[in-house]
C-alpha cells in the first residue's frame, strides 16, 4: 500500500538523492525540460517526504530491502514501465531535504522548483496553498476525464483546482464502529430473541438519526451502571467519541460540508441541522466527548479509540490508524468490532445522493510554479497513467476502481472488522464497502481556520462556554473569524509572487538544557542551548529571540517540562513559538549513574555502519542519574573490539556520564550476523 497520512513513518533523509534529482528541475521549468533528457527520455521528478513507502527504486540502506509490500512494489514497477513505454517518460522520486512546506516554498522563491510533481503530507495542504506556490490545474482536467481516473482530480478551492488525489482509501475518516458483543447483551435491542444490529436497520433503510438516538437510549439504559473490563472503575458509555468528527459525519450525512465542492458553507442549513442533532445527543447524555481547546487540553487524537479498545464505550468514531489494534484488543476478550455508515436524517429518503459519508483528503500532490506549461502537461499525463496503472495492477483489471472489489475483504480484516463472523460478517462487509472508495468531499481540516471552527465555534457552542450561543447563532456571529482567515489565503493566491507564511522553528543546540542548581537566570547564555531557524531567512540572531525561564526555580533540583518559552519573528513577520524542558541538577551529586542493558536486544547486520548505530535506544533499557534524569542521550560506545565485517560475538563497552561527570561503564556482548 502507498503511504498514508496519520501513520507513524520513520523518515530516512537521503540528501545525496535530493542533490542528484535537483538537476531534473532547472530554473523556470525550461531548464528542467532540457536537463532532464536522458537518451531521448524525459525525466519527470515526483517529490515526497518519505521514499520508503512509495518509491519502487528505494532500498533500505542497511537491509537492502524495499519499503513497499511485494504487491505494491510489483504494481509500482509496472506503473513506471508503462509510463516509460507510452510517454517516453522516466519517473524519478526524490525525498525532500526537510519540512515539505519549507523546501517547496524556498525552491519556488528561488525560481528553481525542487520537483515537477510535489507530494504533500495530509494536513500541510492549507499552508502550502497559502504560499501561492502551486499552479491552478483547471485547464488540464481533460487528462482526468475518464471516470476511472476522475477521482484523481481534486475539488476546486478558492475558485481553482490545485490538488490531485493518488490514494484510493478504504476507510473514510473516523467511521462509526461498535462492539458487537456489547450489543448482544442488551435485551431491549432484540426481536424474537435475536439482536437487531445497526447493519440490520441500515439494510432495511431504517438507519436514521432518530433510529440511532433510540438505539443509543436502549444501550445507555443497559450500561448505565456497568463498569469496563480493563479499567474497572470506568463506566461503560453508549457512545464516546470525538465530537468534531461526529459533527462532520452528521454534516455530510445531511448533504452538507464545511468546505467542499461548493466552497465555504459552514453556515448552511444542512450544517446547522446536523450540529443541532449531535448537540441534542450530548445534552441527553447519549454522546460523551471531551472538548478541545487551548484551555482544556485532551490526551491527543486517540483517546476515544483507546477507550473503545478497553471496552469503555459501545459506539465510537474510530481513528483509522488505530482500527486494527482496537479490533485485536476486542478479539482478545472474545469480542469483535463492527462498522456501519453514519445514519441519515429522517427527512432524507433512502438512496438520496445528498446522503454521503465523510471523506477527507490525506496525502495529495500538485504541480509547483516554475514548471513550464509543456512540462506540466506531460507531468500530469505521467501522473494519471502512473497511478491508474498502479491500481489496475493491484486489481488485476483494466479498471483502477476495481481495486476496491478485489481488496475489500482483506482491507476490512486488516482494519480489524469481524467480517468472518458467521452471523454478522457478511453485513459488516457490506457496510465496510459502503463507506469505502469515495472521493474526498471535505477540505475543512486542511484549512488554517479549522481549529477556529472546531474549538472556538463548535466546541464552545456545544459546551456552552465563553458565553457562546448554540451553533446556529454562533456561526452567524463568528463566521467573520473564518472569513478573515480565508481572506489571507485569497490575498496570497491573488498575488503574482509566492508568500512566506512559515514561522521560525526552534531546536536544541545540544542534547538538552541542563543547568546546575543555583544558576543565575539573568546570566544564562541561551545561545549555547537554543537556536532559531527560518526556512527562508536562515538562522535568526539570538538577540532577536525572546527567552522566558520564569517558570523555573533554579534553586530547586528537578525537571521543568516547559521551563523555557521562546518566540521570534522572521522578516515576513511570521512569529514562531516554542517550549523546552529545563533540568536543574544537583551539583553536589557524587553517585554514579545507573546503566542497564535490555534483557534482549538486536543483532548487528554484517557490514552495518557501527558508527550509525543508536546504542542507547537499541541496547539500553535504563540510563539515569541519582535524581532519575534520563541520560540515554549521553551514552557512548567503545567499538574498538567490534568487527562488523565478520560474523561473531564481540564485546562493546557502553559508558554514560551524568551532568557533574560521574561515570558508569557497562560491557555487553553483541552478535554480528
Amino acid at each position: 500500500m502507498l503511504i498514508k497520512s496519520k501513520r507513524v513513518i520513520s523518515l530516512v533523509i537521503v540528501f545525496f538523492m535530493f542533490l542528484s534529482f535537483m538537476s531534473a528541475c532547472g530554473k523556470g521549468g525550461e531548464n528542467a525540460a532540457t536537463s532532464a533528457k536522458k537518451g531521448g527520455q524525459t525525466v519527470i521528478v515526483f517529490g515526497t517526504h518519505s521514499e520508503s513507502g512509495i518509491n519502487p527504486e528505494w532500498k533500505d540502506p542497511v537491509t537492502g530491502k524495499s519499503g513497499m509490500s511485494p504487491e505494491g512494489l510489483q504494481a509500482a514497477r509496472k506503473a513506471m514501465d508503462t509510463v516509460l513505454k507510452q510517454l517516453n517518460v522516466k519517473v524519478k522520486w526524490t525525498q525532500y531535504s526537510g519540512d515539505v512546506r519549507e523546501v517547496l516554498l524556498k525552491s519556488v522563491l528561488a525560481n528553481d522548483p525542487v520537483c515537477d510533481v510535489a507530494l504533500f503530507w495530509g494536513g500541510s495542504q492549507g499552508t502550502i496553498l497559502g504560499q501561492n506556490i502551486l499552479q491552478p490545474l483547471d485547464s488540464y482536467q481533460s487528462i482526468f476525464s475518464d471516470p476511472d481516473s476522475s477521482w484523481m482530480f481534486g475539488d476546486k478551492m478558492f475558485g481553482h483546482t490545485y490538488f490531485l488525489n493518488f490514494i484510493l482509501s478504504f476507510i473514510n475518516v473516523w467511521p462509526l464502529v461498535y462492539n458487537v458483543q456489547y450489543l448482544d447483551k442488551v435485551d431491549a435491542l432484540k426481536q424474537n430473541g435475536k439482536t437487531v444490529y445497526p447493519t440490520d436497520l441500515w439494510k432495511e433503510n431504517k438507519w436514521t438519526w432518530s433510529a440511532f438516538e433510540d438505539y443509543l437510549t436502549k444501550v445507555n439504559a443497559y450500561y448505565s451502571n456497568k463498569k469496563a473490563p480493563v479499567r474497572t472503575d470506568v463506566p461503560i458509555k453508549a457512545f464516546e467519541t470525538d465530537y468534531r468528527y461526529t459533527a462532520l459525519q452528521a454534516i455530510h450525512a445531511n448533504g452538507g460540508a464545511l468546505y467542499g465542492a461548493n466552497g465555504l458553507t459552514v453556515d448552511s442549513a444542512e450544517v446547522k441541522q446536523a450540529i443541532q442533532y449531535i448537540d441534542e445527543l450530548k445534552s441527553k447524555n447519549l454522546m460523551m466527548s471531551v472538548r478541545y481547546g487551548d484551555d482544556n487540553p485532551v490526551p491527543g487524537w486517540t483517546w476515544n479509540a483507546n477507550d473503545f479498545a478497553n471496552g469503555e464505550t459501545v459506539f465510537t468514531n474510530m481513528v483509522p490508524w488505530m482500527s486494527n489494534s482496537s479490533g485485536q484488543a476486542l478479539a482478545k476478550r472474545g469480542e469483535s468490532m463492527g462498522v456501519v455508515p453514519f445514519p441519515r436524517p429522517d427527512n432524507i429518503p433512502s438512496g438520496d445522493q445528498k446522503y454521503q459519508q465523510l471523506v477527507m483528503p490525506s496525502d495529495q500532490m500538485g504541480i509547483l510554479k516554475g514548471v513550464s506549461k509543456e512540462r506540466t502537461e506531460l507531468a500530469l499525463k505521467a501522473y494519471q497513467l502512473y497511478f491508474s496503472t498502479y491500481y489496475k495492477t493491484l486489481a488485476n483489471s483494466n479498471k483502477a476502481l476495481d481495486y476496491f472489489k478485489k481488496n475489500a475483504k482483506a482491507e476490512a480484516i486488516n482494519a480489524g472488522f469481524d467480517v468472518t463472523n458467521e452471523t454478522l460478517g457478511e453485513d459488516i462487509m457490506k457496510a465496510f464497502v459502503a463507506i469505502s472508495g469515495n472521493k474526498p468531499n471535505e477540505n475543512a481540516y486542511i484549512m488554517p481556520w479549522s481549529s477556529i471552527w472546531s474549538d472556538q465555534i463548535l466546541g464552545n457552542s456545544i459546551y456552552g462556554l465563553n458565553n457562546t450561543p448554540k451553533y446556529s447563532a454562533a456561526i452567524d456571529s463568528m463566521k467573520n473569524m473564518i472569513n478573515d482567515s480565508m481572506s489571507i489565503t485569497e490575498k496570497a493566491l491573488s498575488s503574482s509572487a509566492p508568500t512566506d507564511n512559515m514561522p521560525p522553528t526552534f531546536a536544541l543546540v545540544g542534547k538538552d538544557i541542563a543547568l546546575p542548581s543555583g544558576t543565575d537566570a539573568s546570566k544564562i547564555d541561551w545561545n549555547k542551548y537554543v537556536k532559531a531557524t527560518d526556512g527562508v531567512d536562515g538562522d535568526i540572531k539570538v538577540s532577536d529571540i525572546k527567552f522566558d525561564s520564569s517558570a523555573v526555580k533554579f534553586d530547586k533540583v528537578g525537571k521543568y517540562d516547559k521551563g523555557l518559552a521562546v518566540s521570534a519573528k522572521d522578516k515576513a513577520g511570521n512569529e514562531g513559538k516554542g517550549n523546552f524542558a529545563i533540568i536543574v541538577y544537583d551539583t553536589n551529586n557524587k553517585t554514579a549513574p545507573t546503566l542497564k542493558a535490555k534483557a534482549t536486544y538486536r543483532t548487528i547486520a554484517k557490514n552495518e555502519d557501527a558508527a550509525k548505530i543508536n546504542w542507547a535506544n537499541d541496547f539500553i533499557d535504563k540510563a539515569v542519574d541519582k535524581d532519575g534524569f534520563d541520560l540515554k542521550a549521553y551514552v557512548t560506545a567503545d567499538i574498538s573490539q567490534l568487527d562488523v565485517t565478520t560474523a561473531g560475538k564481540y564485546d562493546v563497552v557502553l559508558t554514560v556520564k551524568d551532568y557533574v561527570g560521574n561515570k558508569t561503564d557497562l560491557k555487553i556482548s553483541v552478535e554480528v550476523k
